[in-house]
């Protein structure tokens, strides 16, 4: 051993009395380790090991036979530098150190005199399991769910970061408050007794679903698991999972309102019933949120909204996001968290196999307010039906939000396309039904119409034929009264002829009848008998109870029942014969199948009552003789004589269907080239033999002959020159001379009646013959007679062939024939039919 080694190292005498101190100071050791797993190292000042105690065990793995070896071949840098500072300042100081994978000591250093004790522990387990209560914590700080522990007082012992993100409190102003801070009286007390509840049955854990107050003061619905744990050194603690169930109790909430809703939907029966129930969920779901159900109006081109949260939804029009969500099915911008540019356009339109772009189901277009008009919207589309908008004012769109939304659409599209096709089936049914009744009504007007034409068949004067018009009227539905007036007879205004039905009293105060024709209007309020005589156009009246007091007749017909009226004239052509009046206990009751019945029953009226007019003529006492000149180059006989130059005579006219007429021409000049020169003319025949210019002339529009027949005249003679007509005709003696003569004022230019002349009855006892016939002959008949013998069938040698007068008439010479040889049997029975009595 060196000098230098002898004057630093401690003399034997200093170490024995370093360690005659060690029972002094092994109070101090004690104090901070466990004696068990305690063991020591004794050092000089050169960290020499000098004397060790306690080395067992996982001690000695750690240092083997440390006796003579220095601390710095053992320890670290750090754990060397805490010994010689522990020499320098004389202080215990403790520190730890790591031997690698093999494990930690826990070192306390403690100056004795010349030397240093080292009290040395094991510390790997309790480095390991600070590790992993550090790694536990750090999981727990990553859960989503709270994770706390109580004290046995309620007291927070320890939280989790969920905890603090839950609540807003931090872990400090957590840690060592009352859980009173959060939870009401009511939660705690249901806490204990469920704990003392699972101390007497032996249970884990309770569960509470209550809510907590946050820092803000919002209260929100909370579940809670918690269970009470027992530590090795006897504590108790309540140690509990703590979860935020606010997202899923409001998930719960859009599921039960999409099952409220899809049962509602089920049942409703109406399209706005439909938006009203959508309407309704979404703005159960979201409270805050505005809401509006938009129907597409087709004929204003604009989202008309059905239903809405706010009272001052208006429509939106081309042009808006709603309207260009619902046309397009596009959005103008893109979501705020799909990362693309705001000013992108991105479309929602799914593509078809042909690639057409259609809008999708319910699907839900979403935008922000740039866009949309809001801070966050949904529009959905409802497809052709309209749009559903939900528009959050906080600004944040909910997570479930589209899915809720689309879900919610989709149901909506469904219902809306169902109450669609129900009510189409409804028109369809009620169209269907409404056509059915229409058809059961047309049958009984038909039915009506061939009662009333089988009358007027057998009516042979014109009481017959009022008085069987209005008796099968009155038994129509709702008819309660009708009659007939006449005025071209009595020339004086309307006079009763026939009537039927509950209404004597209103005919008998009605200041229409016998009133002048010249002194009615056919404006005013005045009675529709009146107004119709003086128009000689239908009236109806479908209330009678609108404007009453301003017209005595309306207060009238009220009184008596009557709720409607339709008025009719009755004539035939140009010529006026009377009014029928209706009088129904329904309004309306003209609008619709019998005003038309009415109007045709008019006509048909006027048509029997001309028949029977010609008749009288024929069978008549005393006729009147005309004698007219008509100023008027329009006239088609004038027209003929103005294209030949020359006048011409017609010697009769043979009518056919619709305008066409042959008419038998006497004239001068070969009428052959009028078929080219007047458009009317469709041929031209010569039916006279040398020297007889007569001519069958074949023409398509309407002929004064024909005119005047069909006011009951019979033509004797007619001479027509380029500018007008002088025609001579006979009427019967109760005709309406001055209703004639108007009727033809109105239709040409310039009429004056020459002569007039009372032209004597033939004898009573000797029946004319041409009446006998006429009466036996049907007008077919007659029109192929007529024609036969206008066109000299019957002269000989003939004028034409039966195959000409055929061809003539439009028939075939078959039917001619049969026509001919009808006439002829009937002609001759009344010559000879008392041949075999005699």
């Amino acid at each position: 051993m060196s000098e230098n080694e002898c004057e630093t190292s401690p003399s034997d005498a200093e170490r024995d009395s370093a360690w005659s101190t060690l029972p002094e100071r092994d109070g101090q050791f004690e104090a901070g380790f466990d004696r068990e797993t305690a063991g020591f190292l004794v050092a000089d000042e050169s960290l020499t090991v000098v004397g060790s105690g306690g080395i067992d065990g996982r001690l000695a793995e750690l240092l083997p036979d440390p006796d003579g070896e220095r601390l710095d071949a053992r320890f670290d840098d750090r754990g060397v530098e805490a010994v010689r500072r522990a020499f320098e300042t004389g202080e215990t100081v403790e520190f730890g150190i790591d031997l690698g994978d093999e494990g930690r000591l826990a070192v306390r250093a403690l100056p004795v005199a010349e030397l240093i004790f080292v009290q040395l522990r094991d510390a790997t387990d309790r480095v390991r399991l600070s590790r992993e209560v550090k790694r536990s914590r750090r999981i727990l700080d990553t859960l989503d769910d709270g994770v706390y522990t109580l004290d046995e007082a309620f007291v927070i012992t320890s939280v989790n970061e969920a905890v603090t993100e839950i609540t807003g409190y931090s872990r400090e102003e957590l840690v060592g408050s009352h859980s009173s801070m959060l939870a009401g009286d009511e939660t705690l007390s249901m806490a204990a007794e469920i704990l003392e509840q699972l101390r007497d049955e032996g249970s884990d854990v309770g569960l509470i679903e209550s809510s907590i107050r946050t820092a803000d003061g919002e209260s929100i619905p909370i579940e809670t698991r918690f269970s009470t744990v027992e530590f090795a050194n006897g504590d108790k603690r309540r140690v509990g999972v703590l979860r935020d169930v606010a997202d899923r109790r409001h998930h719960e909430r859009v599921l039960r309102e999409l099952n409220r809703s899809t049962r509602e939907l089920l049942r409703a029966d109406d399209k706005r019933a439909v938006c009203e129930t959508i309407v309704d969920a979404a703005t159960t779901v979201w409270p805050d949120a505005a809401v509006a159900a938009y129907r597409f109006d087709k004929s204003a081109s604009r989202l008309v909204p059905i239903d809405a949260s706010e009272p001052d939804a208006d429509p939106r029009s081309p042009g808006s996001p709603e309207w260009e969500a619902f046309a397009t099915g596009r959005r103008s911008v893109s979501r705020s968290d799909s990362g693309s540019s705001t000013g992108a356009s991105e479309s929602d339109s799914e593509s078809t196999s042909d690639g057409a772009k259609r809008r999708p189901t319910g699907r839900v277009i979403e935008g922000e307010a740039e866009s949309m008009g809001s801070d966050n919207a949904l529009f959905a589309s409802l497809e052709e039906h309209g749009l559903l908008t939900v528009e959050f004012g906080s600004g944040v769109t909910p997570d479930d939000a589209v899915e809720a939304v689309e879900l919610l659409a989709a149901n909506a599209v469904v219902a809306l396309g169902r109450v669609e096709r129900g009510e189409e089936l409804s028109r369809r049914r009620e169209k269907l039904a409404a056509r059915n009744d229409r058809l059961e009504r047309l049958h009984e007007f038909n039915d009506l119409l061939r009662q009333i034409n089988g009358a007027l068949v057998d009516a042979d004067t014109l009481g017959d034929v009022a008085t069987a018009v209005c008796t099968h009227l009155v038994g129509a539905e709702q008819v309660a009264f009708a009659w007939f007036g006449e005025t071209y007879r009595s020339g004086e205004g309307l006079r009763p002829v026939a009537r039927a039905g509950d209404g004597d009293a209103y005919l008998d105060d009605l200041d229409v009848l016998g009133t002048d024709q010249t002194r009615l209007s056919p404006e005013g309020d005045t009675e529709p008998s009146g107004r119709v005589l003086a128009s000689r156009t239908p009236v109806v009246i479908p209330d009678v109870s609108t404007d009453m007091r301003g017209s005595q007749w309306r207060t009238d017909a009220l009184v008596r029942g009557f709720q409607s009226i339709a008025s009719v004239p009755i004539e035939y052509n140009d010529l006026a014969y009377g009014v029928l009046s209706v009088y129904a206990t329904q309004p309306g009751a003209f609008d619709g199948d019998l005003g038309d019945l009415l109007e045709s029953l008019g006509g048909t009226i006027g048509n029997a009552i001309n028949g029977l007019e010609t008749k009288r003529s024929l069978h008549g006492e005393s006729s009147i003789e005309l004698e007219l000149r008509i100023e008027d180059s329009s006239v088609l006989s004038s027209r003929l004589a103005g294209a030949l130059g020359e006048p011409v005579r017609v010697e009769g006219a043979v009518p056919g269907d619709d305008d066409r007429a042959v008419l038998s021409l006497r004239s001068q000049v070969d009428p052959t080239p009028l078929s080219s020169s007047v458009l009317a003319v469709e041929s031209v025949r010569s039916v006279g033999g040398d020297g007889d210019p007569r001519f069958a002339v074949t023409v398509t529009a309407p002929t004064l002959s024909g005119r005047l027949a069909d006011y009951g005249a019979d033509v004797t003679d007619l001479r027509a020159d380029a500018d007008g007509v002088d025609v001579t005709l006979t009427l019967p003696r109760s005709a309406d001379v001055r209703q004639l003569i108007e009727a033809l004022e109105k239709r040409y230019r310039e009429v004056e009646l020459r002569a007039r002349r009372e032209r004597a009855s033939p004898e009573e006892e000797s029946e004319p013959l041409s009446a006998s016939v006429t009466d036996r002959l049907t007008d077919r008949q007659r029109e192929v007679v007529r024609t036969a013998y206008l066109s000299g069938y019957f002269e000989w040698p003939r004028a034409s062939t039966g195959e000409e007068v055929a061809e003539t008439l439009d028939i075939a010479q078959p039917t001619f024939n049969r026509h001919l040889r009808t006439t002829e049997s009937t002609l001759f029975s009344l010559l000879f039919g008392d041949i075999g009595e005699n």
